[in-house]
């Protein structure tokens, strides 16, 4: 892919085909440079895609997902010029939602009122190539939408649109008004094709063309953290997953060889004198055993450098020819356009071989370097692809207050070859303990287990580097641990700490459990399971045991009574009878397994009322568990709704499963906590008119600060995994496979695995000025 700039080819005041005669002249139609993703050389010539996309810098991480997802989807036969609409001139925002309302009915005006054109939020990833959607005819309509008033994806018409919505009606007109007035001409409105524009549970993997985040408080990059206060959304993963990629690849919009159009009037010399005084880099340089050092930007000449010096200039960074140095520190790098600094300090971390200094003032408010910690997050971006680097990030906050920011890469141990020392705090609940034990297995580092009823005082130094826990009590061990450790140990917990989220390094949650997002809350669709699969000779004898069964095998995976969920015998008869029918219907047999939270009164019913062939076990009958070998076996799967694990390890195979819902059936205290919940409206909230979820209100911001207090827990709703994992009911899930993939489970455990790591090797605030 190459990026470039180019001019649209009319001028912004140029008179058009006579759409406004008699009119008040329009204001000047600002003039927007694209950018483009083009064609191969040598392609066949076609029209190029023009994508006009509403975005704010808040949104900075969705619109780099956004293109991103555009570059994996894109035909590389077709050129695509996409104009970011952000920050346009002349617009009277009162009353909008966001900072690019209206900015989508100022496209015909910004497109020379000809042709054709693409509207999309930001908020929005492609999921399959957006010229199909460029290229459909429009027949005698104006503008494609779900609907009149839907207008956040568009194909519109240019010249036909400009005759309704000029430039600037687009400025000072409402939205409600100006879609009243485009959909008053009979005709001009046309149906999209709802596959372009599926919104939030709309979206349907593999027949969905385009997902689009409208419930803000559930946008998976939380843009806005001090308006609303963010949970998990249940298509989080198609987003993260993408971003994880897209960091890996090292991804960005702009680059050196096509920065923005900004870049080089932003390099140009500055007239004030250099105020940033260097000794003390020089010496940092030093004490980390650099001998040579680079610096970029209005840096003071230190009188004794004690190391070979050398100055770069912004410009130069776009060249291959600058030599690597031990260090590189920069400054002034605010006075960039914020969209270039991305890949200028990429640039910075490959030409340098040990160190990175950033000293650095704030950006716009809002944009990815508008705070100390947008800085930070930028940087260990960055430096993930570069793990043998240090870097040093000196920064002023809002207040004046310096903060000194330092990431070492090097562990705390006196020998740095030794790897981390860590402990899994085991607790009473098999399912917690076999996560623990599968999340320390797969980061590959030593650790030792300490059993449930462990006391702190039990335990000494020396001390762990990192503690894995999940749940009340063993979060509770952790904490005592650091204590103890006088701060050495981290902390992470798997699921909910039932404790101040603060006190934890990281927290990695799920769905069920509705804590809020912070900044140390690590979101998963689902448990952190992964695939054991059983021997071959194991395999090949129970394959031999079925072989009398009819196919296909429906596996029919039971769990049992929980803390609002009941599997009582009536309950495990309805669930026989239909299984029975589901697999009659396909003329298959069930395969049955129960687990320890099966009563043998529900076992019993379970299979008194099953009708077709079967194979079944019994958890209490002490024989051989066959369940590893049917998740390998069976070719569907059929899931009681509690056994949130279960339905995570049958979705992970990639065949169909089917869910069983258990009557809710609640204790009072949790009959009073749903009650309380509901009417708050943290629960419950009936959809809005277009069936996707509400946005969320004050009340729900005020709950979630008492949950991240630690003061109590919300209800656990195994139905929130459910919509994660895109699992059906029966008998539909029995044709359909999960929404989730197995791919995107798996990079949502390496997205968690990632974040477990970083909590060994992350910048720390050393000092505060």
């Amino acid at each position: 892919m190459s990026f470039f700039n180019a001019r649209l080819s009319w001028a912004p005041n140029q008179p058009v085909a006579n759409p406004t005669r008699g009119r008040p002249a329009e204001p000047p139609v600002p003039q927007i440079v694209p950018v483009v993703l083009d064609a191969r050389p040598g392609a066949p010539q076609a029209p190029a895609v023009r994508i006009f996309l509403g975005t704010q810098p808040e949104q900075y991480r969705a619109e780099r997902i956004f293109f991103y997802s555009l570059q994996r989807v894109r035909d590389p036969e077709r050129r695509y010029e996409v104009y970011r609409m952000t920050g346009l001139p002349g617009f009277r925002q009162r009353g909008w939602r966001t900072r690019f309302t209206n900015y989508r009915f100022a496209i015909p005006y910004l497109a020379g009122c000809h042709g054709k054109a693409i509207y999309t939020d930001v908020d929005q990833i492609f999921t399959a190539d957006p010229a199909e959607l460029f290229d459909q005819p429009m027949r005698e309509h104006g503008y494609l939408a779900l609907s009149p008033q839907d207008t956040a994806v568009m194909l519109l018409d240019c010249e036909r649109m400009a005759r309704c919505w000029t430039f600037a009606k687009a400025c000072r007109k409402s939205k409600k008004a100006l879609c009243a007035e485009a959909a008053a001409e009979p005709g001009r409105w046309g149906a999209l094709d709802p596959a372009w524009h599926a919104r939030d549970l709309e979206y349907r993997h593999g027949r969905s063309k385009l997902l689009h985040y409208t419930a803000l408080h559930l946008q998976p990059w939380r843009p806005t953290p001090g308006q609303y206060s963010y949970h998990i959304n249940p298509n989080a993963e198609h987003f993260l997953s993408l971003e994880q990629a897209a960091d890996a690849e090292g991804y960005e919009i702009y680059s050196a060889v096509q920065p923005t159009p900004g870049f080089a009037a932003a390099c140009a010399p500055q007239a004030e004198k250099a105020a940033v005084l260097a000794e003390a880099v020089c010496l940092q340089a030093r004490g980390l055993g650099a001998e040579s050092l680079a610096l970029l930007g209005p840096w003071h000449e230190p009188e004794n450098p004690e190391l070979d010096l050398v100055r770069w200039h912004p410009e130069q960074l776009r060249s291959d020819g600058l030599a690597p140095q031990d260090a590189v520190a920069a400054c002034g790098l605010e006075r960039l356009p914020v969209e270039d600094l991305p890949w200028v300090l990429e640039r910075l971390f490959r030409l340098s071989r040990r160190t990175v200094f950033v000293k650095a003032e704030l950006g716009p408010q809002g944009s990815m370097i508008g705070s100390p910690d947008g800085w930070r997050a930028l940087l260990r971006r960055i430096a993930l692809r570069y793990p043998g680097h240090s870097w040093q990030l000196d920064c002023r906050d809002r207040e004046g207050k310096l903060l000194i920011y330092r990431a070492d890469y090097a562990r705390r141990r006196e020998d740095e070859r030794l790897q981390p020392r860590v402990w899994v705090l085991a607790g009473k609940h098999p399912g917690d303990n076999a996560q623990l034990l599968q999340a320390a297995d797969s980061l590959g580092w030593p650790y030792e287990i300490k059993p449930f009823g462990t006391r702190v005082r039990q335990l000494s130094a020396p001390w762990p580097d990192l503690v894995l826990s999940a749940g009340k009590r063993t979060a509770s061990l952790s904490r005592a641990i650091r204590q103890r450790s006088s701060g050495f140990s981290r902390l992470v917990v798997l699921g909910r700490p039932c404790a101040p989220l603060s006190q934890f390094d990281l927290v990695v949650t799920t769905p069920q459990y509705g804590l809020p997002l912070r900044d140390n809350v690590v979101d998963l669709p689902a448990p952190f399971v992964t695939q054991r699969q059983p021997e071959s000779r194991e395999l090949a004898a129970w394959k031999q045991r079925f072989a009398h069964l009819p196919r296909p095998w429906i596996a029919l995976l039971v769990g049992g009574t929980s803390e609002s969920y009941r599997l009582d015998a009536a309950a495990a008869e309805q669930l026989g009878l239909q299984a029975s029918a589901a697999a009659k219907a396909r003329g298959g047999s069930l395969l049955v397994t129960t687990s320890p939270r099966t009563s043998e009164a529900a076992s019993d019913a379970l299979l008194a009322a099953i009708d077709v062939p079967v194979w079944g076990y019994s958890f209490s009958s002490g024989e051989d568990n066959p369940y590893r070998v049917l998740l390998e076996l069976a070719d569907a799967f059929i899931v009681t709704g509690e056994s949130i694990s279960m339905l995570t390890e049958a979705s992970l195979t990639g065949r169909p499963v089917a869910l069983y819902p258990l009557p809710v059936r609640r204790p009072l205290p949790f009959k009073l906590l749903h009650a309380v919940e509901k009417r708050l409206g943290v629960v419950d909230r009936a959809a809005g008119s277009r069936g996707v979820p509400r946005q969320q209100h004050i009340l729900g911001r005020l709950y979630d600060r008492v949950i991240e207090a630690g003061w109590f827990n919300r209800e656990r709703r195994m139905e929130e995994v459910h919509l994660a994992l895109g699992v059906s009911a029966l008998p539909e899930g029995l044709d359909r496979l999960p929404e989730l993939s197995p791919e995107l489970l798996a990079s949502s455990r390496a997205r968690a695995l990632r974040e477990i790591r970083s909590v060994l090797t992350a910048e720390r605030l050393i000092a505060t000025l």
